[in-house]
């Protein structure tokens, strides 16, 4: 389902009230996944034993604090490296103890929530590991609810980037790109968790990083930038851009 860009006057009264509406939606299945462990108890992080350490960011254990913002001024300073003037200012609700890991159920390293929230187990607490969900947030700054349905970048290249700006030397890149083709299957999230049992999570982030890396081989840094830039905040179709650079 996709919505026209050229709307009457009663979509363009409905539109909105039909975001906040789902908004609240969400909002409120966030709120009642949050009666168990789950990620989703980040949304309301205090009752679950994370301090409130400033506004953007919310720890287990206070007497981590310099040590988890230094992390995130080096992921910041990452991510801006390649984005340049970031745009998006997320809260982080981050975990360095098992016991908050498990209150939140967080069996990933990091999970990233829209451009809002960025949410890191005891496993994550790392420079690459915040680099890659910082970036995850500044790309999602070019996305709204409709994305889930129809994104406009697919989740392999949302992966990819943030596996290939992070600088993710865990994972196995084929050496020529087209071995990579596969992973471009993972057009939705739900595509992309369902090649979790088809997979090995090395290969996956490896081959969608492989395929941003030849853009960037064949574009640069600039190309690819450009590349976001058309795409998130002009409307160009992902598909159409990538195959007129790759040729595929």
């Amino acid at each position: 389902m996709t919505f026209s860009r050229q709307r009457g006057i009663g979509s363009l009264l409905l539109w909105p009230a039909l975001k906040a509406a789902l908004a609240a939606a969400l909002v409120f299945a966030a709120l009642a996944l949050a009666a168990v462990p789950s990620p989703y108890r980040a949304f309301v992080a205090e009752p679950y034993g994370l301090t409130q350490i400033s506004p953007t960011l919310y720890l287990d254990d206070p007497a981590e604090a310099g040590r988890v913002a230094a992390l995130i001024a080096r992921a910041e300073a990452n991510t801006a490296a390649f984005f340049g003037e970031l745009h998006t200012d997320p809260v982080w609700v981050i975990c360095t103890a098992s016991a908050c890991g498990d209150a939140l159920d967080m069996r990933a390293n990091g999970m990233t929530f829209g451009y809002h929230l960025i949410v890191v187990g005891p496993r994550g607490v790392s420079e690459m590991i915040l680099t890659h969900e910082r970036v995850h947030s500044e790309l999602h700054r070019h996305l709204d609810l409709t994305d889930i349905w129809a994104p406009r970048f697919p989740a392999w290249f949302d992966e990819g980037l943030a596996a290939h700006l992070s600088g993710d030397a865990r994972l196995r890149q084929p050496s020529d790109p087209r071995d990579a083709d596969w992973i471009r299957a993972a057009q939705r999230l739900w595509d992309w968790n369902a090649l979790r049992g088809q997979a090995d999570w090395r290969d996956r982030y490896g081959a969608a990083a492989r395929l941003v890396a030849e853009i960037e081989d064949i574009a640069g840094q600039d190309g690819l930038r450009a590349l976001i830039t058309r795409v998130g905040e002009e409307g160009a179709d992902f598909q159409t851009e990538w195959s007129a650079l790759t040729g595929r």
